[in-house]
């Protein structure tokens, strides 16, 4: 809660949520409290001191977080650093699942491996784990994660559809046929 944050990390117990404001966020940036700060703007020390490499996700129906805020996020970052996103592209993955609520469910292809019940397997092509450890330990990198969609979000009813989700900068865009397949659909990068 932002509430208990700021009364017991950020202020020490003394604060008052009834007149927030302004000062408070500049308070709290300015403590950055256990260097939690999540907006950097340069992870060079990431990528080229311990060739680091960020895979990110962001269900585009977050009913808690708009996924603007990771768009945003990744314009910043690369802003800061100076580089195009064909640059980001060899430490940074971020991939828009259309459908997805906050983490998983919603009505789109959101399975995308970080449900405990493991129905989509550990194939780098449509588990997120596996990708980032492909990527890491192979040095192949995601160009898309599949997500699945399960009749009712169950496995055992069968599959509704897949659908191939794009890394940011590129689109999911319906070319046409059956839009319950991947490949009526293609990562387009829109101008």
């Amino acid at each position: 809660m932002v509430q208990d944050w700021f009364r017991y990390v950020v202020y020490n117990n003394s604060f008052d949520d009834t007149h927030f404001g302004i000062s408070d966020i500049t308070a709290a940036q300015a403590l950055n409290p256990f260097n939690v700060q999540t907006y950097p703007s340069d992870l060079s020390n990431f990528t080229k001191n311990h060739n680091g490499k960020l895979l990110i996700f962001h269900g585009q129906q977050d009913q808690q977080i708009t996924s603007f805020s990771t768009e945003r996020f990744y314009n910043y970052l690369a802003n800061g650093m100076r580089m195009p996103s064909s640059q980001m592209d060899d430490f940074l993955r971020y991939f828009r699942i259309s459908g997805m609520f906050h983490c998983s469910g919603g009505p789109g292809a959101w399975m995308i491996g970080q449900s405990a019940s493991g129905a989509t397997g550990y194939d780098p092509e449509s588990n997120v784990l596996a990708a980032m450890v492909r990527w890491v330990e192979e040095g192949i990198p995601p160009g898309t994660i599949q997500g699945t969609k399960f009749i009712n979000d169950s496995a055992v009813n069968g599959l509704e559809r897949t659908r191939k989700h794009c890394r940011y900068p590129y689109r999911n865009t319906y070319m046409g046929g059956n839009a319950s397949l991947p490949e009526s659909w293609e990562c387009v990068l829109h101008g």
